[in-house]
């Protein structure tokens, strides 16, 4: 089988994204070199990514893994940076390995940049091989940027199912949940629309998120909570709601395909990237901002538990069937034997 060579953040053999299916279940070696974990090589690490403004450490470290890979994988964006740079230079070990990455933030970032820093960013990206995007709609944005559409691939994220199950049976004893941090949530629509509903929501996420907001009795706010107890909530709601806004990327997806993984119903923004992951049938959408919208959302599915329950079982099945980890992991392989850099 393959031999990958990883550069990440923190260490890939602990699973991140479920890159450690790679080897667990289709059989490829996946080599890295560890974290920076001495005093002085954190601050020489540190300062010196600092200045020049995105990850070099780890690259300069794995050239003797890279030598000897089939391929180069980073993720996210940022760790591409340099080992693109240095494809661009010709120089080895770079210059004769593929250089795949996974992006995440890229094309929200560079469609409202003027011509001439997307060309910049173009170019810093140009030494990468194949960038794998997280919702089909990036391509666009993307090539319109000067990237190549021939090394753009959407995938499908993933989640972990021996994490995230579904029990039909399972109690689930909180109404209404919302959970998570990114920039993308719109926790000032969620809560207007509560205001004046008899509904109880239990949001988890970090205070700056909603500083300045005035929260209603019917909010209990969580701050944020320990994996395992993320895990628990998300089990023991009937409801998840991910207000969003539209980015380019499926903001809150993390949360949607876990939170469906377990049964739970989802009320999602309306949102092109969000829909290549679910449909009418597997989450109930809702206008972007519109107050309305979502109070009538929250309302029929909180009072119809039969409806959402039947709503949270069609999303599990969903996810199960085409969204897990292995889904994901199986497409990049398949990605790459396409390109001929790993064996069929």
């Amino acid at each position: 089988m393959a031999k990958i060579a990883v550069i990440c953040e923190g260490q890939a053999s602990d699973g991140p994204y479920g890159v450690d299916i790679l080897t667990r279940k289709l059989g490829h070696s996946l080599v890295e070199v560890s974290t920076a974990s001495h005093p002085a090589h954190i601050k020489i690490r540190d300062v010196a990514e600092h200045r020049i403004g995105f990850p070099m450490d780890k690259a300069i470290r794995s050239m003797g893994h890279i030598a000897s890979a089939d391929v180069l994988l980073c993720f996210l964006e940022s760790y591409a940076i340099f080992p693109s740079l240095l494809k661009q230079k010709k120089i080895p070990p770079f210059s004769a390995t593929p250089l795949a990455m996974i992006s995440c933030w890229l094309a929200e970032e560079i469609r409202y940049l003027p011509a001439a820093e997307r060309k910049e960013i173009v170019r810093k990206y140009s030494g990468v091989d194949l960038n794998f995007v997280l919702s089909e709609n990036q391509i666009d944005i993307l090539t319109d940027s000067g990237f190549d559409a021939e090394r753009i691939e959407s995938i499908n994220f993933g989640f972990a199912p021996e994490t995230f199950s579904f029990n039909p049976r399972a109690e689930r004893p909180l109404a209404l949940s919302a959970v998570g941090f990114d920039r993308g949530r719109d926790y000032k629509t969620l809560i207007e629309a509560l205001r004046p509903l008899p509904i109880e929501l239990h949001l988890y996420t970090r205070p700056e998120i909603i500083s300045g907001l005035d929260i209603p009795d019917n909010v209990h706010f969580h701050g944020t909570v320990p994996f395992d107890e993320y895990v628990q909530v998300l089990h023991s709601s009937d409801i998840v709601a991910v207000p969003t806004v539209e980015l380019a990327y499926p903001t809150g997806q993390t949360v949607a395909l876990e939170a469906a993984a377990t049964g739970a119903a989802l009320i999602l923004t309306e949102s092109k990237a969000m829909r290549y992951y679910f449909n009418d049938d597997t989450a109930r959408f809702v206008e972007e901002g519109n107050v309305d919208a979502w109070r009538t959302a929250l309302n029929d599915l909180s009072s119809k538990p039969e409806e959402s329950r039947a709503l949270g079982s069609r999303a599990a099945q969903h996810v199960h069937e085409h969204l897990t980890y292995s889904h994901m992991w199986k497409s990049i392989e398949k990605a790459f034997k396409a390109r001929g850099w790993i064996a069929q």
